[in-house]
């Protein structure tokens, strides 16, 4: 009886591993090229990449558009990487003195994410899990 019950759980053990569903690579740009999302779900979501003009936001010296990236399933967008391309943007700005910033839905303010810079492809880097949707912009760091 105790291997019946030992070959029975590891039966149903190996069809929840089966029917699992694969992690899947999923790359986003907005239309605008300023933005790129990349990053690992399981529940074969897409990613949108929306441009939202005219939003009034409280990022100091906003910097770029403020975009929404939302996922096309319930998932969790998982070693996420947003790029945003800075030669891209208008500004008078050094690359250095930009972050990226995120909506924090706890503290409904804008919050800055750690932010890489690369002087030699002039690209703003930040890793930023997420599920659902989130909004993200540029703007410049404070001190």
């Amino acid at each position: 009886m105790a291997i019946a019950i030992v070959v029975a759980i590891v039966l149903i053990a190996s069809a929840l591993l089966i029917l699992r569903p694969n992690p899947e690579e999923v790359v986003a740009v907005s239309q605008d090229h300023v933005l790129r999302v990349e990053g690992v779900t399981r529940s074969s979501s897409l990613v949108l990449i929306e441009r939202l003009d005219g939003v009034e936001t409280s990022i100091p010296n906003l910097v770029s558009p403020v975009y929404e990236v939302s996922l096309t399933d319930s998932g969790t967008l998982q070693e996420s990487v947003f790029t945003f391309s800075f030669p891209a943007l208008s500004s008078d700005l050094l690359i250095q003195d930009v972050a990226v910033y995120q909506f924090s839905r706890e503290t409904l303010s804008w919050e800055v994410v750690p932010t890489f810079f690369d002087l030699d492809t002039q690209t703003l880097t930040s890793a930023v899990e997420f599920s659902g949707s989130v909004l993200v912009g540029l703007g410049t760091r404070v001190l």
